[in-house]
Parts: C-alpha cells; structure tokens; sequence
C-alpha cells in the first residue's frame, strides 16, 4: 500500500469530521428529544408510584393472617360467692294434671311437672324461718338463729378486731347508729350505709341501749330496756348474724333479762368472760334471797345453757346482783 499524499489525508479526514459537526438542525433534534423525556417522565412516574402502593398493599393483606387462625381467649368462668348457702327445698304435693302446690303455703301450677320447687334466694341476704321477730336492711322479718348463722356462719362479714370496739355492731372497726322510732328500734349500720328496722312491741323512751360484744367474735350485741314497771326493768337483746341482719334472741325456759327486786322475786343478769350471767332470786321475808345464776354461751341455735350455781345474799348488807352490769347499762 502506498503512502497517502498530505493532501489525500487531510481531504479523507475533513470528509469524516464533517458529518458530526454540530448544526442548528441536530440541536433542535436534541431539543426536542429531551422535551418529549420531560413530558412522559412525570406520568411514568406518577404509575410507577400507585403500581408501588398497590404491590405494598396486596403483600399485607398476603401476609396478614385470617380470622381463624386467631386466638380467642375464653370468658372467665363466674364467681360464686363463698357466702354461697344451698338454700332449702319446699315440699310439694303432687296433683293429678301437672300441678302443685307448696307444702309451705304459697300456692302455684307448672305444666308438665308434677311437683314445683321455690326459687332460691340471693345467697348474700339470707331469708330465715318464722320463729321469733328478727329484720334484714329493707323490711321486717321474723327469724331466729339457725345452723347457718352466728359465730363462724359464712353469711358474717370479717371482722376488723376481736371483740368488737365501742357501738360497732357490724364489725367493720366503725360505731353504728341506734335510734328508735315508737316500738321499732332502728340501726343504721356504718358498713355499707343499710338500715335495720326491729319491731320490739315496746321500748323505753328515752332509750337506754348499749352495745357489747358478749361472746368476743367481732361483732356487737346490742341490748335494750324495753320497759320499766313496779321495780323492774326488762331488756331485749339483739344479735347480728347476717349482713345488715339483727336477730332478737330470747333466753332459755324460765329466764328472763331484767333487773330488780319485786317484792320476794328478783332478777339481774351481767355479762361475763364471752358469756351471759343471769341470776334469779326467790325470798320468803323480801331480804334473804336464794340466788341461782345460769351462764349462757352464744352458739349457732342461740343462747345455750353452760353452767348453774346456787348462793345466798342478803339485802341490802351483801351486794345485789339483781342488777344489769353489760358496758353502758353498769
């Protein structure tokens, strides 16, 4: 191959440069390229951004689980109340047809059945049977200790201390409110605000009470003068053994709570070491008595007897105990 003449190259050259050399034309074109860039940018953009959000939220709905692989946490099951009491079943007769009638005395039918059983009460305010005069917080009832209530009972309330403090019949460490209203005593209990309404048929006015914790379980016996005739006072005494429940508690046979002498008979009685002291008096000249004091103890079923005991006083040279000695009645 020859060597090519200064001239040759220097034409061959220009020849090749000239058809890249800028012109008005190529930057128009350049112009207009990038002009169409900047109007498709924006929308490509804009659907790049929503296809994004899309894909984003199909992958959470995919990765979220489903209702029923969830785990519920079953309901608590429901607290009885361990003042819970199974209450007593009424009998029934049965009658020919489906229909019954309480051996109690309320009557009633149910169809399909033969006999019809009573409905339980609320467990927390126990109903008591028809035996002597008692009241829960809303109406008067009558009722007297059963196995089910007093010291220990289930249906008590815990006491704050042991014995009961001053007026604090409920044992909640505060005083209760007695008052009278005609032959109903009144209390108002500082637990839960409740009153009791007690029917005594009568009450001394102005009334002359005292609250004593005689058996030492936390709550308050309240005692009552009740009357006041030819010498001698008589009491009533009330025992709590339920909430809001006061129970008028009656002595044994033969024994009443009362202080005084009337002519050859005399009576007092004292409250002793978680006890209740009752003496009796019997005289043929009105000065030399015969003395028997009987000790009484509170239990389920009420006052019971524990223990007697003979002696003799003379009056007025020996100390009487024809008098009623229990805290305020000293």
């Amino acid at each position: 191959m020859s060597a090519l003449e200064p001239d040759e190259l220097t034409r061959l050259l220009t020849e090749a440069v000239e058809t890249i050399r800028p012109s008005p034309d190529a930057y128009r074109q350049i112009q207009a390229g990038i002009a169409r860039r900047r109007r498709w940018r924006l929308p490509v953009f804009t659907l790049g951004g929503m296809v994004m959000a899309a894909l984003i939220g199909l992958a959470v709905v995919a990765i979220r689980p489903s209702p029923s692989n969830q785990v519920v946490e079953p309901a608590m099951p429901p607290v009885m109340p361990t003042t819970f009491a199974e209450p007593s079943r009424a009998a029934t007769v049965p009658v020919p047809g489906g229909t019954g009638r309480s051996g109690s005395g309320g009557g009633g039918s149910a169809s399909g059945s033969a006999t019809r059983a009573p409905t339980s009460p609320p467990p927390t305010r126990p109903t008591t049977s028809a035996s002597s005069p008692s009241v829960a917080a809303t109406s008067p009832q009558s009722s007297a200790p059963s196995i089910t209530t007093g010291p220990g009972s289930p249906q008590l309330p815990t006491p704050v201390a042991k014995p009961a403090g001053v007026n604090d019949i409920d044992g909640d460490g505060q005083p209760d409110t007695v008052a009278v209203d005609g032959t109903n005593l009144r209390v108002k209990f500082s637990r839960d605000g409740q009153l009791a309404q007690v029917p005594l048929g009568s009450i001394t006015t102005p009334l002359n009470s005292a609250v004593v914790d005689i058996d030492a379980d936390g709550f308050g016996e309240l005692l009552v003068q009740t009357q006041a005739a030819n010498g001698t006072k008589s009491y009533a005494l009330l025992h709590y053994v339920s909430l809001d429940q006061l129970v008028a508690v009656t002595p044994p046979s033969g024994l009443t709570l009362g202080a005084g002498v009337h002519g050859n008979s005399a009576v007092g009685f004292r409250c002793a070491d978680k006890t209740l002291q009752i003496s009796k008096g019997s005289s043929n000249d009105g000065t030399q008595f015969n003395v028997i004091t009987t000790t009484l103890a509170f239990t389920p079923d009420g006052l019971t007897v524990q223990d007697s005991a003979s002696s003799t006083v003379r009056l007025p040279a020996d100390s009487s105990p024809f008098v009623v000695s229990c805290g305020a009645l000293s």
